[in-house]
């Protein structure tokens, strides 16, 4: 599945694609996968511009009520983990309520 993200500092994110082996998306659309990178460089390139290709990545979700949710497995074509500035997390912009 191809994941965009939009958490700057999370440690698996390359120029907006997310890297990591899983992501896990559970209560609350929240990405439990996101992990800080302390001194990550605060920069964001256009996608033409990204030194990496985003490839795909495989999804754990146990959003119940996400319409993607099939078990326990994203459905969706692809996904944008977007920054939750309130909670200072990283949270699933696709989750969509049954």
């Amino acid at each position: 599945m191809n994941i965009r993200c939009r958490k700057i500092d999370c440690k698996f994110n390359h120029a907006g694609a997310c890297h990591a082996h899983e992501v896990k998306v559970c209560r609350n659309a929240n990405c439990t996968t996101y992990q800080k990178e302390h001194g990550k460089v605060d920069l964001e390139l256009a996608s033409e511009l990204a030194p990496t290709k985003p490839h795909n990545v495989p999804l754990a979700c146990t959003m119940g009520s996400c319409l993607y949710n099939h078990d326990c497995r994203c459905a969706a074509n692809g996904i944008a983990v977007v920054d939750n500035e309130d909670t200072n997390q990283a949270d699933c912009a696709t989750f969509i309520e049954r």
